[in-house]
């Protein structure tokens, strides 16, 4: 050591930034009590019925054999198929839109953010309702017959899987726009100067940084739009003409119009068949979640050139016009003098009326039923964030389960999250009919919902900065505090579904009569005569739920792409 390096070996402080150990944590104990109330509702309301499920589909020999030899039984499970090729669709548009857009900088993103996202929040009744209307068999009264100037059987066996593919691409792909928007703008720039330095061809890349950086973000997009493709039903339901119901319906709603006639045991084959084929396409989800969603660090994004952002506006607005037409076409039929509106569309104008606004909010069942589901979808916000979030908690933290452990759980959790309702419908119909409709309701639901919950919070609680943690009792809070973006988004999401669900009351033989899709489903019975009073109706169901997630857009948007406050 010479004189001029010796303060090389000067004595220097280390700061040590892990978390100070002040405690071991949560007990074995503590932390199973952590997870006892989302396990009940799982145990109790998914899993057992389900295994029930299975055990009365054996309890008649030959109940198998007839439901696999039904050929309207595979129809359906067919078109079941169907729906998962338009998963895959709705995917691909969401990451097509995402990739033109991903250097318009923030304005023009932020728009695209908006409109597109909107759709995911309408209810698949009032979307079906919509689609319904622009593609009416007559010119006189469908936007897309007037379109081609002759009347067009759009709603009838040549076309109608296209006007539900587009109905399904218009309320999902936005989802998709937004997940796969987030992870272009966070692409490890670097790794891609990198490669393009050293010679890697644009195919190289592709395979070894773009794709592998986009597999958990194309498989959370994949796993929302499974899970609606999992329980399309209403849409079916609002958006075919009865006739036509029985060459589209999937798995889920044969089952709802033929469990009589199959039989317990049959109805009870063919729900966990359906279960099979879903759990097994919902299993593709854990190629890419790899044992949890993660994002990488947002990458320092340069401005994109000024030309190149101008020319990406026309692009953005002819999108946002497709978007925004549906709605259009809704909020004019509704402004329509009902006579009026069922013999032209909403494009030939007056006369215009609040008349059927008017009608709507003086139905004393329609107006009861906005405040009963909203109560109801408030209760289950609550339900699903008490036992979600300790939940999320234990398993992202280890108390309980060590790190490895969590892919198994990461699988029953998707495998719950895409359940069809029909697995577990008979059991639990006899079980909870005891305790009322409105109470059942609310624990169906936050069983339901509550497994895409935990899939969010863990995702949110695994990235809460160490040393913002404190291993006392106190660390939980700290934990929801840190993560409260993706408290938010569950609460909302748990809000929305429920919501706009009417599958779950119709499927359990609960067709209580103050829940407001329900209202909407009764309206449908008159359609082509109705169409005005029902689209106000559709308008102000809509409004409920825009202006919630309206009021918490921020919060929603870091909860599903950051998950923890910055």
């Amino acid at each position: 050591m010479s004189e001029q390096n010796a303060f090389l070996f000067e004595v220097a402080p280390h700061h040590d930034a892990r978390v100070p150990v002040a405690g071991q944590g949560l007990s074995r104990w503590r932390a199973a009590l952590y997870l006892l109330l989302a396990v009940l509702l799982s145990a109790g309301v998914i899993l057992a019925p389900l295994l029930v499920t299975v055990l009365i589909s054996f309890s008649r020999p030959g109940a198998w054999s007839d439901v696999l030899s039904d050929g309207q039984a595979w129809q359906a499970v067919g078109n079941t198929l169907i729906w998962w090729v338009l998963v895959v669709v709705v995917c691909a548009v969401g990451l097509g839109l995402a990739w033109l857009v991903r250097n318009a900088g923030p304005a023009l993103g932020l728009v695209m953010r908006v409109i597109l996202v909107l759709p995911a929040v309408v209810s698949p009744l009032t979307t079906g309702a919509i689609f319904r209307l622009l593609f009416d068999t007559s010119r006189e009264r469908g936007m897309a017959a007037a379109l081609l100037g002759r009347d067009t059987a759009f709603l009838g066996p040549g076309w109608i899987w296209l006007v539900l593919g587009l109905a399904f691409v218009w309320q999902y792909a936005g989802v998709a726009f937004l997940v796969f928007h987030e992870a272009l703008n966070r692409l490890p720039s670097n790794l891609l100067r990198m490669a393009r330095a050293f010679g890697v061809g644009r195919q190289r890349r592709l395979w070894s940084v773009v794709l592998p950086a986009l597999a958990g973000p194309a498989a959370l997009a994949y796993l929302f739009a499974l899970v609606a493709a999992a329980r399309v039903f209403d849409l079916v339901l609002m958006g075919v003409p009865g006739a036509t119901q029985a060459l589209v319906e999937g798995g889920g709603l044969y089952w709802w119009r033929h469990n009589d006639d199959l039989g317990d045991a049959g109805a009870a084959a063919l729900a966990v068949l359906m279960s099979l084929l879903v759990a097994g396409l919902a299993s593709l989800a854990l190629l890419g979640l790899r044992g949890r969603v993660s994002w990488a660090d947002p990458a320092p994004v340069a401005p994109p050139p000024a030309g190149r952002g101008r020319r990406l506006w026309p692009l953005g607005g002819a999108v946002a016009v497709l978007w925004l037409l549906p709605f259009a076409a809704l909020l004019f039929t509704s402004l329509r003098e009902p006579v009026a509106a069922a013999r032209t569309g909403w494009w030939n104008g007056e006369p215009w009326t609040l008349g059927s606004y008017a009608e709507a909010l003086s139905d004393s069942a329609f107006t009861g039923a906005l405040g009963t589901t909203f109560l109801r979808a408030v209760a289950v916000v609550c339900v699903v964030l008490l036992a979600s979030v300790p939940a999320a908690y234990v398993l992202a933290h280890e108390h309980l389960l060590p790190r490895r452990a969590w892919r198994p759980v990461l699988l029953v959790s998707v495998a719950l999250a895409a359940l069809p309702p029909q697995a577990f419908a008979v059991p639990l119909q006899r079980w909870l009919s005891p305790v009322g409709t409105p109470l059942a309701l609310i624990i169906v639901h936050a069983a339901l919902v509550m497994p895409l919950a935990v899939l969010v919070l863990h995702n949110a609680f695994v990235r809460v900065p160490a040393p913002m943690l404190a291993r006392d009792r106190w660390e939980l809070f700290h934990v929801v505090r840190e993560a409260r973006p993706a408290v938010v988004l569950a609460g909302v999401l748990a809000f929305v579904l429920v919501w706009n669900d009417a599958v779950v009351g119709l499927l359990l033989n609960w067709p209580s009569g103050d829940h407001l899709p329900l209202i909407l489903l009764e309206q449908a019975r008159h359609f082509m005569s109705a169409a005005s009073p029902l689209a106000a109706q559709a308008v102000i169901a809509t409004a409920v739920p825009v202006l919630v997630v309206a009021v918490t857009a921020r919060r929603l948007y870091r909860g599903l792409t950051r998950g923890v406050r910055r």
